[in-house]
């Protein structure tokens, strides 16, 4: 039986890592033909190394994929290496740089007006798929109309990074990316990002659309993890001006249950880990949750304590060139949205003690949160 979980349904993903940190920190899946690495040390040497690549998609120019899927696969900063990735940070970076700073409780209290609050609601669908892309579309001073298109087709266009995807999907997906790329085109355009340099303004066409996918199941994902910590904390007293009681509920719930559980690279060149070599041409899952519960960085790693000292060296946001340029956003608005459930209501009142989640292996996503607030 191997150590790599296919299904988060009723997985102990803990038990599993803990497990494995300590008997093989790294080891070679036979069934999956792929190296894992579950250490702390492992993990952060595979994200720094020059010799681990991020998988690029494979393109068919032949294909049934329309030129601007195909544009977009080639362009996207979390898929792409060396300079090409240096370039498509940057155009990441500038468009980060413009997102303006957004009033989060309005946003909150909007998408919660007509909501049963008091009795049931989905948080997944109500919250977690809304919010995150809404403060983005807010913050850049995206109009009414593209801003409704973009929320409402946003789930089919995280489609293009499935890694297997069937003629069907791609029929699917290239009229929608098509639209994503004039929307996006056409506000480079009117908010001035565009530079009149054709390379340097599709590059931050694709990474504006690529700042849309980013922020669909991470930011759905961490913004459920949180409202689960912050609900465990309801007996516990809480100082509602302690800006630092938020921060690290954020940061250990980013440790202890975080979204993104692993990230795969590419041996470029060999690679040596302790006493193995991973070959030039091996596929690397690297296993982020797992070297957040590695004993030899964070005591007493299996138990979740907003009171230990470094909690937020923790790697779910990567490191190295491709860490994650949102983490300071998601971070922020995961506070924000705390900060604003504690000041409003007395109660945060899970009402399911089991949950299902998507089929996805990289993120670990509940289908459904059902809560009351009061």
């Amino acid at each position: 039986m191997n150590s790599t979980i296919l299904n988060w349904n009723n997985a102990d993903f803990r038990s599993v890592y803990l497990k494995q940190l300590k008997e093989q920190p790294l080891c070679y899946d036979p069934d999956l033909k792929i190296w894992v690495a579950y250490s702390y040390e492992y993990c952060k040497a595979l994200l720094l190394s020059e010799n681990a690549h991020v998988p690029t998609p494979f393109i068919d120019d032949n294909g049934p994929m329309n030129d601007k899927l195909k544009l977009l696969l080639n362009k996207l900063a979390r898929i792409s290496n060396g300079k090409q990735h240096l370039a498509s940070r940057g155009a990441t970076m500038r468009i980060y740089e413009n997102i303006s700073k957004v009033a989060v409780d309005d946003l909150l209290e909007q998408l919660l007006l007509g909501i049963d609050i008091k009795n049931e609601f989905d948080w997944v669908a109500v919250l977690g798929k809304q919010l995150p892309i809404l403060v983005i579309l807010k913050g850049l001073g995206f109009n009414e109309e593209d801003s409704a298109y973009i929320t409402a087709n946003l789930a089919m266009l995280v489609r293009v990074m499935l890694p297997g995807k069937t003629v069907e999907d791609i029929e699917e997906l290239n009229p929608v990316v098509s639209r994503f790329y004039a929307i996006a085109e056409q506000y480079a355009v009117t908010h001035h990002l565009a530079t009149g340099e054709p390379d340097t303004d599709v590059l931050m066409i694709c990474n504006l659309i690529g700042l849309f996918i980013q922020c669909y199941d991470g930011g759905r994902g961490l913004l459920c993890n949180v409202l689960l910590s912050l609900a465990g904390q309801d007996k516990q007293p809480i100082n509602k001006k302690d800006a630092e009681f938020y921060n690290k509920l954020v940061a250990e719930t980013l440790r202890w249950d975080p979204p993104v559980h692993n990230t795969r690279r590419i041996a470029n060149k060999d690679i040596s880990l302790g006493s193995e070599t991973i070959k030039a041409g091996e596929t690397i899952l690297i296993m982020l949750a797992a070297a957040n519960l590695d004993d030899r960085v964070f005591k007493d790693p299996g138990l979740f304590d907003l009171m230990r000292s470094n909690n937020d060296v923790h790697l779910t946001f990567g490191a190295g060139g491709h860490n994650c340029i949102a983490k300071y956003f998601s971070i922020g608005l995961a506070v924000d949205t705390c900060r604003f459930l504690v000041s409003n209501f007395q109660n945060i009142t899970i009402l399911q003690k089991e949950f299902s989640y998507e089929p996805q292996l990289n993120v670990r996503l509940v289908k459904q949160l059902l809560v009351k607030l009061s």
